[in-house]
């Protein structure tokens, strides 16, 4: 088989897997009002932001600190969103349609189809994202610094990181083939501990020593630091853990922890399947 038609099949496959997560998404909604409520609800959480930055904090709050907070709140919701929406993935198919068998049998590749999948998540926090920006640049005193030549940088580290983020999320898709439907509480659980230690909210800084250590290995702390740079326009922010470390080492910290996932996943995926087929439970529903 060539190298194009073996593309274009799983092309397809990554499609129609991410059509079918958008239907279910969007509750087979008409697109348009499905595009208003996916609008509304980051505004929501922007006021969320506005309060906790304007009452919470009070005077104290710096510019450059709302800069830091503001930016990490958007990238996370990529990494909420695709975390979260791969790993539900088992539970919505075995639980709830309880069609996982089927698609199982299917002459689909697995992984590629939950990527396709999450595809889904990444395009409601795609609309959020842009959301929550445009209401920033317009109504808060967020400051955008990026230059021009820093825009391919910036796309390039973009892009290496949510490959990252789908990779996480077909790791801990692998840990539920083999858990009840209370697993589902673990991505809900990863993406509290990111949100905490990755210097979403707060600087890494802030944390214990020993907590910065673990921390400063994770991959989402990388694009979030080379997001705030590169959008702020600056080489370093108050994150204290980074100064010191050039955007391009974060870069390369960034690609060879993608790299590693990337392997780490296929294998761990291939082995969690078997082990569930193996057991015979990768339609067990765990009604209770």
């Amino acid at each position: 088989m060539a190298v194009k038609d073996i593309y274009r099949r799983f092309a397809a496959i990554v499609k129609s897997a991410a059509w079918l997560g958008w239907q279910l998404e969007s509750n087979w909604a008409d697109p348009w009002i499905f595009a208003v409520i996916t609008i509304i609800r980051p505004l929501a959480s922007l006021f969320i932001i506005i309060f906790m930055f304007r009452f919470a904090l009070g005077p104290s709050a710096s510019a450059d600190f709302f800069n830091f907070f503001f930016i990490g709140n958007v990238i996370y919701l990529y990494v909420y969103n695709v975390l979260f929406g791969i790993s539900q993935v088992i539970f919505e198919d075995r639980e709830h349609y309880e069609v996982i068998k089927y698609i199982y049998i299917s002459p689909v590749n697995w992984y590629l189809y939950f990527i396709g999948r999450g595809f889904a998540r990444f395009i409601v926090a795609s609309v959020s994202c842009a959301v929550t920006i445009a209401a920033g640049a317009l109504f808060l005193p967020l400051k955008f610094g990026m230059s021009a030549a820093s825009v391919p940088t910036f796309a390039l580290s973009f892009a290496v990181g949510l490959v990252s983020i789908f990779f996480m999320g077909i790791i801990m898709c692998a840990l539920t083939l083999v858990m009840a439907r209370h697993g589902n509480m673990m991505s809900e659980s990863v993406s509290g501990i990111f949100f905490i230690s990755c210097g979403v909210i707060f600087p890494i800084s802030a944390l214990p020593e020993w907590l910065q250590k673990i921390s400063a290995v994770i991959p989402v702390s990388y694009w979030l630091e080379i997001s705030r740079r590169l959008i702020l326009g600056t080489d370093k922010t108050i994150d204290g853990v980074w100064h010191g470390i050039s955007t391009g080492a974060l870069m390369a910290r960034l690609g060879i922890s993608t790299v590693v996932l990337f392997i780490f996943s296929i294998l761990f995926f291939n082995y969690m399947s078997m082990l569930a087929r193996s057991k015979g439970i990768i339609d067990r529903t765990t009604s209770y």
